[in-house]
């Protein structure tokens, strides 16, 4: 069985946000898109939140894979002042359902920050019990870029996002109930 682990990590932006296209800044948007493309043909999963200039990562899956993209991702100059909160050998994914999760800056993590009390989000203040807390409220709320930011479909089999699969489900459903409803009219010679 391959060894799966977990980072976790901060960083800034190096550019200057935005005028959000669909609730999301632009930059990270092309972010996401890159991620939510290439991460599923690496098995990798996981989930990003950017907030007052701030990046913070988790990202999940096989040790090769997390380390190869962490190494490309500390090049990257949309963002400086990498710093890792932390790496822990992993059981399972907990971001599985995801190639990337984009949680926005939303009032329960802003909310959460507060309650840290900071005023802004600041991952670099962040302790141990900090990260743990966000990670755990960075799970529960919705990502509200799905069906808007996925470019293409993973390969069968490897972790995605549900979209898609939502919709094809209803319009095989709808094609279903329009199939019944022609039986129908055909038994009771309506038509």
């Amino acid at each position: 069985m391959s060894e799966l682990i977990q980072i976790i990590y901060i960083s800034r932006a190096t550019f200057e946000a935005g005028p959000r296209e669909n609730g999301v800044e632009p930059h990270v948007a092309r972010i996401l898109l890159k991620s939510r493309k290439n991460n599923p043909r690496q098995g990798l999963v996981g989930v990003l939140f950017y907030g007052d200039g701030n990046f913070f990562q988790c990202i999940e899956g096989e040790r090769s894979a997390v380390e190869a993209l962490f190494s490309r991702i500390s090049d990257d100059p949309r963002h400086k002042d990498v710093r890792v909160l932390s790496v822990r050998d992993i059981e399972v994914r907990t971001f599985n359902e995801w190639s990337m999760k984009y949680v926005p800056a939303a009032r329960e993590v802003m909310s959460r920050v507060k309650a840290f009390g900071f005023d802004t989000f600041d991952p670099y203040l962040f302790n141990e019990d900090h990260v743990k807390e966000m990670l755990t409220l960075l799970q529960r709320i919705s990502d509200p870029t799905l069906g808007r930011l996925n470019s293409t479909s993973p390969p069968p089999g490897e972790a995605h996002d549900f979209m898609g699969l939502t919709y094809l489900a209803l319009a095989i459903a709808t094609l279903a109930l329009a199939v019944s409803c022609i039986n129908l009219a055909m038994t009771m010679e309506w038509l």
